[in-house]
């Protein structure tokens, strides 16, 4: 991440902007990584979120010929669902789980197959996916989520596309610092773990080998 910058000029910056998904995100604009060379194989899928676009570092495998969900929209148009394609693994590694899964934010799997608030189906996060346009699927299109390898989003949490926990929501167990609000900084804290400090929008409040996302600290697998 380019940290400190309003990369799209929308007035939010790094984490506060909903299009950044983690430090390892140098886009704000849309949810592609703004990273070179990462994501660019529109079929065959690693860790979406791990900032690279190698294969076999984190022993997740996925490929979008294998989701029913995929009509070919946006990145994927070269790959629609095949009933007869045979790689289609019914679930990820352990490697994959350990390494990927502390990267992906709350409601989404390893491959950046999100669910967001008030849209009925699971997203893509393709190049032309902004928040502006969840519900449009030529931009964001609909896909399944692999669930060996993706993180569930509670009510009182932060997740892809929420910026803010609800008032009513109570986190006086929430674990780590209080006070720090929801991405923007407002508002009750989003909840995380008892061992986790709550860190919001702000990436510096993260100990070391640790990583914030989804307004927690979450501890990195090396």
């Amino acid at each position: 991440m380019l940290r400190c910058i309003d990369n799209d000029g929308d007035g939010r910056i790094d984490l506060a902007d909903p299009e950044c998904v983690s430090p390892l995100d140098n886009d704000e604009s849309s949810f592609a990584t703004g990273i070179p060379g990462d994501n660019v194989d529109a079929c065959k899928q690693d860790c979406f979120f791990d900032g690279n676009s190698g294969m076999g570092d984190d022993g997740c495998n996925w490929e979008l010929k294998c989701d029913p969900a995929n009509v070919g929209a946006g990145s994927a148009a070269s790959c629609p669902y095949d009933p007869s394609y045979k790689n289609c693994p019914a679930t990820q590694s352990q490697k994959c789980i350990n390494s990927c899964e502390a990267l992906t934010p709350k409601g989404c799997d390893c491959f950046g197959c999100c669910q967001v608030d008030g849209i009925d189906h699971a997203i893509r996060l393709d190049p032309t996916c902004t928040a502006a346009n969840f519900g449009d699927p030529a931009k964001c299109p609909v896909c399944t989520q692999q669930t060996s390898c993706m993180k569930t989003c509670g009510p009182c949490q932060l997740c892809l596309g929420r910026t803010t926990v609800d008032p009513s929501c109570n986190v006086s167990g929430a674990g780590g610092a209080s006070g720090n609000g929801g991405a923007g900084g407002s508002g009750p804290p989003p909840q995380c773990l008892s061992d986790q400090i709550v860190c919001g929008n702000n990436a510096a409040l993260c100990p070391a080998r640790t990583i914030c996302i989804s307004g927690c600290c979450e501890v990195m697998i090396f």
